[in-house]
């Protein structure tokens, strides 16, 4: 008792934390119901926040556009243009190189004294050392010269390369890129002059030296030697100064663009407000790219929904979110897991929400029209109703989610009915499948249909003909990855939480598990009539529409608690009966224990809670009536007392429909066998007393099942029964070989 009562305690528990952890959910549900299509509306095709998409340049406006509300954006172009004169007002920086200045100052000096040294012979040794090529003859030029006028022109050179140095000679490709830039100035950072300037001086571009125009530049300065000395050689000053020195101003481009971009970031966005009332297009007037561009921008800014909106769309959602709920637990009512399979529902439809959002994030921005296969509505009805083996709940999850779509900015009118007919197909195929393989057949017909039936819907709503590869394109990769995520997660949910779908009970019906092969080896006649109850409940659970898997099942495991003393029932007796030597109590107690043993083994090889429930109520509270009946006769002679609760069944009765037909098939099996020369109307009298007994008996008050469904019930069976024990025709041949037998 007091674990039993524990065991009630942790159920109660248990139950309380589920229905916490669904209305959390639940709440989560709504609210991302509500916010996801809000969080979708900037790349929304209806109503003023997507105004630009109904819009082409070039064509005329149908009707006047204002702004719906005061607000600000950021004038792109703009603050570009004032980017890009911002960077535009930077000059180009150049600066002095000292090691080229170093460089050619003391070649210079080093050809100067050469000549004052040895003569022509060091200068060109000196020319190969620095590996120059004196392709304008410049040393044996300067020896042609007289001395006298050797030693001028050398005091001239020296001087002269000094003024230039000091000046600046610049390359001439970077002096033609700033001229192809569209600068004709530039800033230069002069650390060579004796006269430095604490800032960059400003210079002309037509004013620097360069190789090209090395003459030109110096004429004005080698008049004043001219002047001096009517033979002197200006030219071939130009040539020596051309082979001696390198330009020594480099053009920084690095800190150019450093500069540039240091000016860009001073330069502030440019702000424009556009006030509430403020016309955007006029109607019957040319729509400009600019008018579309500000539209798109007020979609942007605006929050695209009124008050009354918002509060209707929120209405909608419970209502809708309410009623699924509802419905929901309405056909789970009596489910022990009922808060368990509303969480998963609610789980998988909070992932669609998710999945849903980051569809119209990665579509967002981009050419591709969004189209209703996109939506990602088949996984959680696939999901639902695999884990809970009910179709009519997966319908129930399609209708919640295609409500919830309905609401995104992407929908059109026909998006409900889209997504309520193609979850309703998927449905149609998958929900029977009893192999996993079967999904890949189905898998093509769901396909297929669906997307007649996706085509049927948006042709209604003016669907172009090039959406219509992507719109089939979708399907199938909605269908595909919405089945490859219901594979994975159904059997990961249903070893975690042992639940009975079909994909599970299927293995418990098609493979001995240890307790079974057990069962078959030490009482062989149980196993073979729990073989038949299975068929027989089958039969009739899949006639009313019940879970058949789960009474076929029931039927396997109802007696395994019979392998413990199998020598006590009567399928496994030979001609001695163990009862006949024990006391009738005696025997009810072994006969009666063997569904607490059944318990017990089920639970050691982790038997989902139906089925267990299944062992526990087949006999439910009924009467074992053989040994009350010999109870009664021994008492009588006795002159004592019996009470029929001694000689009843502890169990409970049927809760579920499928519990009810194992009991019902479990006591139609056993009493068929003792039917002499049975014909249709013997097993029909026979099931409809058995049946009529347990409804005399109160053992089928809480089973859910009509008197119909017992109608039904009682033809199933019947029909089993007269399969079951049919003869084959006797052959001639096999006559004439056993006739001689029989005879003798």
């Amino acid at each position: 008792m007091k674990q039993n009562k524990a065991s009630l305690d942790r159920g109660k528990k248990s139950k309380q934390i589920e229905r916490k952890v669904s209305l959390v959910l639940m709440v989560c549900t709504v609210l991302l119901a509500m916010l996801i299509p809000l969080g979708s509306s900037r790349t929304s095709d209806r109503g003023l926040r997507s105004l630009s998409v109904r819009y082409v340049a070039g064509e005329l406006a149908e009707q006047d556009v204002f702004a719906t509300s005061s607000f600000q954006y950021i004038d792109e172009t703009k603050t570009q243009q004032h980017i890009l004169a911002q960077e535009k007002a930077v000059l180009p920086y150049f600066s002095f190189m000292l090691r080229s200045t170093t460089l050619s100052t003391q070649r210079v000096q080093q050809f100067v004294q050469a000549w004052l040294g040895k003569g022509q012979e060091e200068a060109q040794l000196l020319l190969d050392a620095f590996a120059l090529s004196d392709s304008k003859h410049v040393v044996s030029r300067i020896a042609d010269l007289p001395p006298e006028e050797r030693l001028f022109l050398l005091q001239a050179l020296q001087e002269t390369s000094h003024a230039v140095l000091e000046e600046g000679l610049y390359r001439t490709e970077e002096i033609e890129t700033i001229r192809q830039q569209g600068y004709e100035r530039f800033l230069l950072d002069n650390t060579v002059s004796m006269d430095t300037q604490q800032t960059a001086q400003q210079r002309s571009v037509d004013a620097v030296m360069t190789g090209e125009t090395l003459f030109d530049s110096l004429s004005s300065w080698l008049k004043g030697y001219e002047m001096v000395n009517e033979s002197f050689q200006s030219h071939l000053i130009v040539d020596a100064l051309s082979l001696l020195i390198e330009a020594n101003v480099h053009y920084e481009e690095v800190k150019t663009l450093s500069l540039r971009e240091e000016a860009a970031q001073t330069v502030m966005p440019v702000i424009v407000t556009i006030e509430r009332g403020q016309k955007i297009l006029a109607k019957d007037t040319v729509v400009t790219l600019e008018q579309l561009a500000l539209l798109q921008r007020m979609g942007e800014q605006s929050f695209g929904y009124t008050v009354f909106e918002l509060v209707g769309r929120a209405i909608f959602i419970l209502f809708a979110s309410a009623v699924s709920v509802y419905v929901f637990l309405q056909f789970l009512h009596n489910d022990k897991r009922l808060y368990l399979y509303l969480n998963l529902m609610l789980v998988s439809v909070i992932l669609s929400l998710l999945a849903l959002y980051m569809i119209g994030y990665l579509l967002e921005n981009r050419t591709i029209v969004f189209l209703d296969s996109y939506l990602p509505i088949v996984f959680a009805p696939l999901f639902t109703a695999h884990i809970t083996s009910k179709k009519r709940l997966g319908l129930v999850t399609a209708f919640l989610l295609s409500s919830f779509v309905t609401l995104m900015p992407q929908a059109s009118s026909m998006t409900f009915f889209f997504s309520l007919s193609v979850s309703g197909i998927c449905l149609y195929f998958f929900q029977y499948t009893i192999k996993r393989l079967e999904d890949l057949f189905n898998w093509f017909y769901a396909i297929v249909i669906s997307s007649f039936a996706a085509i049927a819907l948006n042709v209604v709503v003016g669907i172009q003909l090039t959406s219509v590869l992507p719109l089939i394109g979708g399907i199938v990769l909605n269908v595909t990855i919405s089945l490859v995520f219901a594979e994975a997660l159904v059997p990961l949910c249903e070893r975690m939480f042992n639940i009975p779908t079909a994909y599970r009970l299927s293995e418990l019906a098609f493979s001995d598990s240890p307790v079974l092969e057990r069962l078959s080896t030490v009482a062989q006649g149980t196993y073979n009539h729990s073989r038949y109850v299975s068929d027989l409940a089958y039969k009739a659970a899949k006639a009313i529409g019940a879970n058949a898997m789960l009474a076929r099942v029931g039927g396997i495991y109802h007696d395994i608690g019979k392998s413990d003393h199998p020598e006590y029932f009567i399928e496994n007796q030979g001609t001695e009966n163990k009862h006949d030597d024990i006391k009738p109590s005696l025997s009810v107690a072994i006969i009666k224990s063997h569904v607490k043993l059944g318990l017990e083994k089920g639970r050691e090889v982790g038997l989902p809670q139906e089925v267990l429930d299944i062992i526990a109520q087949h006999h439910g509270n009924d009467v074992i009536q053989f040994f009350y009946n010999e109870a009664k006769e021994q008492a009588l002679k006795a002159g004592m007392d019996v009470k029929q609760d001694d000689f009843s069944y502890s169990g409970d009765v049927p809760a579920f429909p499928e519990s009810a037909i194992v009991m019902l098939a479990d006591c139609v099996e056993a009493a068929s066998r003792t039917m002499k020369k049975p014909n249709h109307s013997k097993y029909q009298k026979l099931v409809h007393s058995v049946i009529m007994g347990k409804i005399e008996r109160d053992q089928l008050k809480d089973s859910q099942l009509s008197l119909t469904d017992l109608d039904v019930i009682e033809d199933a069976f019947v029909q089993t029964l007269i399969g079951r024990d049919h003869h084959r025709i006797e052959y001639p041949d096999e006559a004439k070989e056993e006739r001689p037998k029989t005879e003798g």
